[in-house]
């Protein structure tokens, strides 16, 4: 039979353990209805009993404390936040129970129930931990349960060792003293030297310990990012909220605080529950508008109620002045309530003015930056750019929850899709979120489009710089296999013709016209290599201005020339190779024509089909002789079809003419 892990055995037991500590804080909490039964409250010298509507505030306060606390341990047992409630719970329960107990046991008149004056002594200082403990370390480690930085540690044992020693100097000066009973029985008397100092000392550290915690949590939440902000917002919305009704009944403030502990609870698990986002931006702007109005209704018809102690004008002044103000002032507070909620997310234009600063850096990858801008905008935990086969290309996070996806798209091009997931401990992205990256998706998709040129111009530069490396080559082996022989062979030829030109004559002439065939070969040598260099017209007028222009400079079209005509369709970006043959075809075609047909038009046809490039060369010409042989210039023209895995064909025009048709593909070249 397997066993469970160690951890698990002992996350277990912490479980078992916080529920029994909150049963125990609400037994204590149901013994004091049977504590103050009978008119305990009534008796004499009892200053501070517990009637009903007293004993339900407490009940409610505990009840809250122990069941967010064991709900918590229960979930997260090995986060200290769900202990500290428990521990404020259970004190508060010890002190609620004790002091019932307490009073009945120290005015009981037969003084028979056993410890009065310790349970009584007990009660008197158990509730300045229980209610310290949650507002100075409470806000220190929430909400990991841990502090977030090594100052934040320190400034922890500084509060944790003020309140030790504030708690101890509370309990040992209430060994002299009862305020639930009067002249209840002393327990003990300490002596001052030792209480005033632990007092002293606690009270000192405690006030600047509590001071630095409240300011430093109001820092954190402006600073915190989602959803740590929001969590932080709640406590601080709850606090705000302890504020005025402190003021107030007793039940009411008890009330308020015990939202503390349901507050932390889910800020800890889960902070978007019920919308608490809503209510915290709520509470914090009308609280203080409230206070705000209420202190200027209060002050105003105070003091002119000196002045005019009859009449309405007092209420109508105050009215004249909460109307003039309420509306400035409330603007002002919304946009700081939505600041300190929200953060980025309260001004959409700042954040897209943040994504465009952070694109405008210096990178490396242009579309990972701008995604994780757009990521920090949304506060969002996954973000991808998927391209349009659906292949992750830029990728942060990791994927959960339900994602917002937006199509990439550049004028008619479908680049991808935008994939955002939703904010932390959030199952779908918000609808403010949304519109937010509705809105930065055009810009991502002009970074997309960007970069896809940027790697296609690099690929075609790398794919020029490789073609005038093999060219270059190319024409240095031709030029020293081809061009040096022959031009050295003729210097050789000359100078054997120089010395033999004064003793043998013929055989100078014989030398000569050898040296002249040398001298032949090499001139076809070198327009054989002038042969393979692409024609700049090309580069300069494209394929249909090089062939127009070809055909001028051969004659065509002249006056009392052979007519020329060309036909071209709108031709797309061919690739060099394919227009390079292209125009050698054409050219050698149109050359052929001037050359021997003795044609009087000649016409020219381009046109694509598909993904192949179409050429016709017609003439009127003397046309092809019979069992004639086929030129150079014709199986050039072949070789360079061929070589595309094109076509050329050849033949005669009726009446008489040539046609020359060839087929080039290049949708693959």
């Amino acid at each position: 039979m397997a066993t469970a892990p160690p951890a698990v055995n002992r996350d277990r037991r912490l479980v078992l353990l916080g529920w029994l500590l909150a049963a125990l804080a609400l037994a204590l909490m149901a013994t004091v209805p049977l504590s103050v039964s009978g008119g305990v409250n009534e008796r004499p010298g009892v200053r501070a009993g517990y009637p009903v509507s007293e004993w339900l505030a407490h009940a409610v306060i505990v009840g809250v404390l122990v069941g967010s606390g064991a709900w918590l341990t229960q979930l997260r047992p090995r986060n200290v936040i769900g202990w500290i409630l428990l521990a404020s719970g259970v004190l508060q329960g010890i002190q609620t129970g004790f002091d019932a107990y307490g009073i009945r046991a120290v005015t009981d008149p037969d003084r028979s129930l056993p410890l009065a004056r310790t349970t009584e002594w007990i009660a008197q200082w158990t509730w300045i931990p229980a209610l310290l403990v949650v507002v100075t370390v409470l806000p220190i480690i929430y909400p990991t349960g841990r502090p977030t930085s090594l100052f934040w540690r320190r400034h922890l044992r500084i509060t944790v060792g003020g309140l030790v020693c504030l708690v101890a100097g509370a309990a040992l000066a209430m060994g002299g003293g009862n305020d639930s009973v009067d002249g209840a029985p002393v327990a003990f008397r300490a002596p001052l030297w030792l209480v005033v100092p632990l007092a002293g000392v606690g009270v000192a550290v405690t006030a600047a310990a509590t001071a630095v915690t409240l300011v430093g949590t109001v820092v954190r939440t402006v600073r915190a990012a989602s959803p740590e902000r929001q969590q932080l917002a709640m406590l601080v919305g709850i606090v705000a909220l302890m504020v005025p009704t402190a003021f107030l009944s007793q039940p009411i403030f008890g009330f308020v605080y015990a939202a503390v502990p349901l507050a932390v609870a889910i800020g800890v698990l889960r902070y978007n529950l019920l919308g608490i986002e809503v209510v915290v931006r709520r509470t914090l702007l009308y609280v203080p508008l409230t206070l705000l109005v209420a202190l200027v209704v209060g002050l105003t018809t105070a003091t002119l109620a000196r002045l005019v102690p009859d009449g309405p004008l007092p209420l109508v002044v105050a009215s004249a002045l909460v109307a003039v103000l309420i509306f400035p002032v409330s603007g002002l507070l919304r946009r700081m309530v939505d600041r300190l909620v929200l953060g980025e997310r309260a001004d959409p234009l700042e954040q897209v003015a943040g994504v465009g600063a952070g694109v405008s850096e210096p990178m490396d990858d242009p579309v990972t930056s701008m995604l994780t801008a757009v990521a920090a905008a949304t506060g969002a935990t996954y973000a991808a750019v998927l391209d349009d086969a659906g292949t992750p290309t830029a990728e942060l996070g990791d994927r959960s929850g339900q994602p917002h996806t937006v199509a990439l798209r550049h004028g008619h091009h479908l680049l991808g899709s935008l994939l955002i997931g939703p904010r932390p401990a959030e199952r779908r992205v918000s609808g403010a979120d949304a519109r937010l990256v509705d809105a930065l998706a055009p810009h991502l998709a002009m970074v997309v489009w960007s970069v896809r040129l940027t790697e296609a111009l690099d690929e075609e530069r790398d794919r020029v710089t490789r073609a005038t490396l093999e060219e270059r080559d190319r024409l240095r082996r031709d030029l020293h296999d081809g061009l040096g022989p022959s031009l050295s062979g003729i210097a050789l030829g000359l100078e054997a013709a120089s010395h033999a030109l004064a003793r043998d004559p013929e055989g100078a002439a014989t030398i000569l016209a050898r040296t002249r065939d040398e001298a032949d070969s090499a001139v076809r040598e070198i327009r054989r290599v002038i042969d393979g260099l692409r024609p700049r017209v090309l580069d300069e007028r494209g394929l249909t201005g090089a062939v127009r222009e070809t055909a001028s400079g051969l004659g065509l079209g002249r006056p009392g020339g052979i007519r020329f005509a060309l036909h071209a369709t709108p031709l797309p970006d061919l690739p060099p190779q394919v227009e390079e043959a292209a125009f050698r075809i054409v050219a050698e075609g149109m050359t052929n024509v001037v050359r021997h047909s003795s044609a009087r038009h000649c016409t020219v046809l381009l046109s694509c089909t598909g993904s192949c490039l179409e050429l016709g060369i017609e003439d009127d010409g003397t046309g092809l002789s019979d069992g004639g042989r086929r030129g150079h210039g014709l199986d050039s023209m072949q070789r360079r079809a061929v070589a595309l895995g094109g076509r050329l064909v050849v033949s005669a025009r009726a009446p008489h003419g040539t046609h020359v048709n060839a087929v080039l593909p290049w949708g693959a070249a």
